[in-house]
C-alpha cells in the first residue's frame, strides 16, 4: 500500500480516537451539566420554599403584631370608658358633699370630726381651720365640746377648707386633716372599689 495509503488510515484512526474521545467529553460534560442543573433547581427550589417560609413568618408576625395592637387599644380605650364612669361618680360625690354643708346635720359632723382629730392628737391645745363661712358653726360645736373636756381650742379661717376641718397642735408639729378632700383620698379606693362592685360586676380594677 503506498505510503499515502497508510497515512490516509492513520488519519483516520486518529480521527476515529478523536471522535471517541470527544464523545465521551461531551457525555461527561452532558452528565456534569445535568448534575450542575439538577443542583441549581435544588438550590433555586429551597431559596424559593424559604422565601415562602420567610414571607409567611413574616405575614404572621405583621398579622400577630396588628391584632395585639388592636386588643391594646381596646383595652385602653375600655379603661379610659370605665375610668370616665368612675370620675364621673366621684365627682357626683363631690358635689354632693357640698351640697351636706348646707344640710342640719352638718354641724354635728363638724363636732365628730373635730373629737376624731382631738382623739388622734396628743394634748389638749389645739388650733382648727375651717372655712370662714363655718366659723360660727364650729364655734357652737366647740362649746360642746369644750363643755365635755379641757381643751383650748382657737379656730382660724382657711378659704381653701372646703368643707370639713384641720386641727392642728398647737405647737403646730402634728396635724390631723378632716376635711372633705382628705377623707376623700383617704377612702378613695374603698370608694373605687365599691364602684366597680356596683356597676361593673367586680371588686377590683383590671390590670
Amino acid at each position: 500500500m503506498p505510503i499515502w495509503g497508510h497515512v490516509a488510515l492513520l488519519c483516520r484512526a486518529i480521527a476515529d480516537e478523536g471522535r471517541q474521545d470527544a464523545e465521551q467529553i461531551l457525555t461527561k460534560a452532558r452528565q456534569d451539566a445535568a448534575e450542575v442543573i439538577t443542583a441549581a433547581r435544588d438550590a433555586a427550589d429551597k431559596a424559593y420554599q424559604q422565601e415562602i417560609r420567610s414571607a409567611k413568618s413574616k405575614a404572621y408576625a405583621d398579622a400577630k403584631q396588628r391584632v395585639d395592637h388592636a386588643e391594646l387599644e381596646a383595652r385602653r380605650a375600655i379603661m379610659a370608658f370605665r375610668e370616665r364612669i368612675i370620675q364621673t361618680v366621684l365627682d357626683t360625690l363631690d358635689q354632693r358633699l357640698q351640697d351636706f354643708r348646707k344640710a342640719p346635720d352638718y354641724a354635728a359632723f363638724l363636732r365628730l370630726a373635730l373629737k376624731e382629730g382631738i382623739d388622734h392628737l396628743p394634748g389638749n391645745q389645739f388650733i382648727v381651720e375651717v372655712n370662714d363661712t363655718e366659723v360660727d358653726l364650729l364655734h357652737g360645736e366647740i362649746e360642746k365640746q369644750m363643755g365635755e373636756e379641757s381643751l383650748q381650742i382657737e379656730v382660724k379661717a382657711a378659704p381653701d377648707c372646703n368643707g370639713g376641718l384641720r386641727i392642728t397642735t398647737r405647737d403646730r408639729r402634728l396635724r390631723y386633716d378632716n376635711s372633705f378632700a382628705a377623707r376623700r383620698q383617704r377612702s378613695e379606693n374603698d370608694i373605687r372599689r365599691e364602684i366597680w362592685s356596683v356597676i361593673f360586676g367586680t371588686e377590683s380594677t383590671p390590670t
